[in-house]
């Protein structure tokens, strides 16, 4: 206790010191009120000139936020560049030194008021293949110090270990649970960033467009047995290491995940090294202890210029020095493209975030029940990308077009264009109707189950091993909010729910379905399949499952029914398809994009509406989207011993799901919406803003404007 004191005492009086000394030196012979700084651009090298020639870290920046005014700093390794509306930017140098002492002296720096000021760290770095391609970015949670260690040459590593790194204050390699209290320079080995802060920045731009070249697209085609790195870049959060060797191979790539949990915790995710971050932080902590910035207003972003490891075939020793694809142009792009919205919203949102920090804005939770039909396809991948949604769960609802197999196999790969590192859990309900016998086409059911013949990469992910009911169940048993269920196929599944779980009601706040028709007319009419079929007011997702969805309106949910008489204002045209195709940016789109073109002969039928995708956009906007009335409704279903063979599954089980005989329903009648007496818990859509729709659906999408076209799949012909 005694030496901790006299250390704490002396770092004390030893920190005044270099406050008085570094002041003199930093502060102008005639200094005049001190700046003011809303936020703080760090970037660490440059090459050549400053702007004008190959860009490093701070070209860009500087290139592309007009009216910087460059400022001397002796201090640190370049100039200053600061603009009237608070923004302030520097190049600290390359290395855990220059890094540590160019931000030391900034900090210190009586020109500028920094008390306020928020820190964005933003800079290129080795990724791991593992997590990251080339030209992702990551936002870091936690940055690690890889420097302080003990090491033994890698000559004398005991057989049994993986590395010969041993973390401070243990005895060996850090491939497991490490007691490390008893190391020294605790502080500076390990800092937390602020989770909320991350976050936000993290919602803000997940879904940016990132720059993809045929260079970076040949390099990444090596990495045969990382998934992830053979994506085109996309934007994560994940955890940082920052040593001044820069090293590289698959040991230290192993050493690297083992370092980060051991002292951030096991839930860290390595993803990016760098060689700098530590020391940043070192400095920024150290200033805050005089109050000159606040080391809680720091974000970290990190973007991927090369690999951690090797690929297949290649050795350490060539990827160590191998040239970066593009000279790293991807990741410097993207440091730019995905930290400046960060900086722009923080600068135009100054009179809230000088005194109060952002944080993610609140999200509607929905779990989405769909039949992964095609435009089901659509909406799941709005729902992913909508900064208001926090999707939570996939239910497939399997008595509808797709299979369950294929069902749950694509929904997993559709939202790992959006995000490679979802955890959003998809599972499947049962395969057929509660009661009756009807089916969709069997030549739609192959269509859905094969993306119209689209190819797209297999997601890493198993679907859930839970029924999709119960899944729904454990969701909304878990959820802190009302939860939002929008249901996109037959109601199988949101039927046997309620039966099973009717105390869940009370955990949802509303029920949007696509499905259904009052007054339009019927859409199941299909030539060569229901032909003289008497039934010309039914839906197909209610006249597959009439009982379930005859169940659902009859229930105590509140209810959003966006039949066919609203959704025959948002026809998929020609045009449509071809605005589409130019605002292209990113995988997501680039699939759907393939999609249209592999259905022209469906849009050109002028039969193709967005039908779930409206369901979906009323999820976040009801009132602009769904505007009806409310009504109590019923599904019509009328038992009959006369089937209705052309749209009926003879091979269906002989017993429904209460395990009675299976019935057969009159076709005329199965799934017609009807009024009825009681409580009217159903809003009945009407009328939407089709412009808005079509435009909130592209923008979501998409970016604001297309830089370079981003393709994760080939386009395929349409699916037999």
């Amino acid at each position: 206790m005694i030496a901790v004191s006299f250390r704490s005492a002396f770092s004390r009086a030893a920190m005044t010191s270099l406050v008085l000394l570094l002041g003199v030196f930093a502060k102008p012979a005639m200094a005049d009120d001190p700046l003011p700084v809303k936020v703080v651009v760090l970037s660490m090298f440059e090459n050549g000139e400053p702007t004008g020639d190959k860009p490093g870290e701070l070209q860009l920046w500087l290139e592309r936020n007009p009216g910087l005014k460059e400022m001397p700093f002796t201090l640190g390794e370049y100039s200053l560049y600061y603009g009237e509306n608070g923004l302030l930017v520097a190049c600290l140098g390359g290395g855990i030194p220059n890094a540590t002492a160019s931000t030391m002296a900034l900090g210190l720096d009586e020109r500028f008021d920094l008390s306020k000021a928020y820190w964005l760290i933003a800079g290129i770095a080795g990724g791991d293949p593992e997590d990251l391609s080339l030209g992702s970015a990551a936002w870091a949670n936690a940055v690690v110090d890889g420097d302080l260690v003990y090491e033994i040459d890698a000559r004398e590593i005991p057989d049994e270990w993986p590395y010969g790194f041993i973390p401070l204050g243990a005895s060996e390699p850090a491939d497991g649970p490490q007691d490390v209290s008893t190391g020294w320079t605790l502080d500076t080995i390990s800092f937390s960033l602020n989770a909320g802060l991350s976050e936000w920045a993290y919602q803000l731009t997940r879904n940016t467009p990132l720059l993809d070249t045929p260079a970076m697209q040949a390099f990444r085609a090596e990495f045969i047995n990382y998934p992830l790195a053979q994506r085109p870049p996309f934007v994560t959060r994940g955890d940082t290491l920052s040593a001044s060797t820069y090293w590289h191979g698959v040991k230290l790539n192993e050493w690297a995940n083992d370092w980060l949990r051991v002292y951030a915790g096991e839930s860290a995710e390595f993803m990016t090294s760098n060689m700098e971050d530590s020391g940043t932080l070192t400095a920024l902590h150290r200033l805050g202890r005089a109050d000159r910035v606040d080391p809680n207003r720091v974000l970290i972003l990190r973007t991927a210029s090369n690999y951690t490891m090797p690929p297949r075939g290649r050795s350490a020793a060539w990827s160590t020095t191998a040239d970066y694809p593009d000279g790293g142009l991807g990741a410097l792009e993207s440091a730019q493209r995905v930290g400046q919205p960060v900086v722009d919203a923080l600068i135009t949102g100054w009179d809230n975030y000088e005194s109060t920090m952002p944080q993610a804005q609140a999200r509607v939770p929905v779990v989405f029940d769909t039949d992964m039909a095609i435009d089901d396809w659509a909406a799941l991948l709005f729902l992913a990308r909508h900064p208001g949604i926090e999707l939570l769960a996939v239910t497939v609802s399997a008595s509808g077009e797709a299979h369950c197999e294929p069902g749950t196999r694509n929904a997993l790969a559709l939202l790992d264009l959006v995000n490679p590192h979802n955890q959003i859990p998809v599972s499947c309900g049962d395969e057929y109707p509660l009661d009756g016998y009807f089916v969709f086409p069997v030549q739609w059911q192959k269509d859905m189950d094969t993306l119209s013949g689209v190819t797209i990469t297999p997601s890493l992910r198993d679907p859930d091993t839970r029924h999709g009911v119960e899944l729904l169940h454990d969701v909304l048993a878990s959820a802190e909010t009302p939860v939002t269920i929008l249901a996109t196929g037959p109601l199988t599944n949101i039927a046997q729910w309620l039966e099973r779980y009717p105390g869940d009601q009370e955990k949802s706040d509303r029920l949007v379905v696509m499905g259904g028709s009052l007054d339009a007319p019927g859409n199941i009419i299909v030539p060569g399949f229901t032909d003289d079929n008497p039934n010309t007011r039914a839906e197909w997702n209610i006249y597959v499952d009439a009982l379930a969805a005859d169940k659902v309106l009859r229930s105590d949910l509140q209810i959003e029914l966006v039949g066919l008489d609203v959704t025959n204002h948002v026809k998929v045209t020609t045009e449509f398809a071809a605005n589409f195709k130019t605002r292209v940016d990113n995988p997501a789109a680039a699939f759907w994009d393939a999609v249209l073109d592999a259905n022209d002969w469906f849009i050109d039928s002028g039969e193709y509406y967005f039908w779930d995708v409206l369901a979906a956009l009323a999820v976040i906007d009801r009132d602009r989207f769904c505007e009806g009335e409310m009504l109590g409704l019923a599904a019509s279903y009328e038992e009959t011993d006369e089937p209705w063979w052309p749209t009926s599954d003879k091979t269906m089980p002989e017993n429904n799901w209460e395990g009675t005989p299976r019935r057969h329903f009159a076709a005329v009648s199965a799934g017609v919406i009807e009024q009825r007496d009681g409580d009217k818990n159903t809003l009945f859509c009407r009328d939407t803003d089709a412009e808005a729709a079509f435009r909130l659906f592209v923008d979501t999408l998409t970016g604001p404007s297309s830089t370079e076209p981003v393709s994760e799949m080939n386009g395929g012909s349409k699916g037999d």
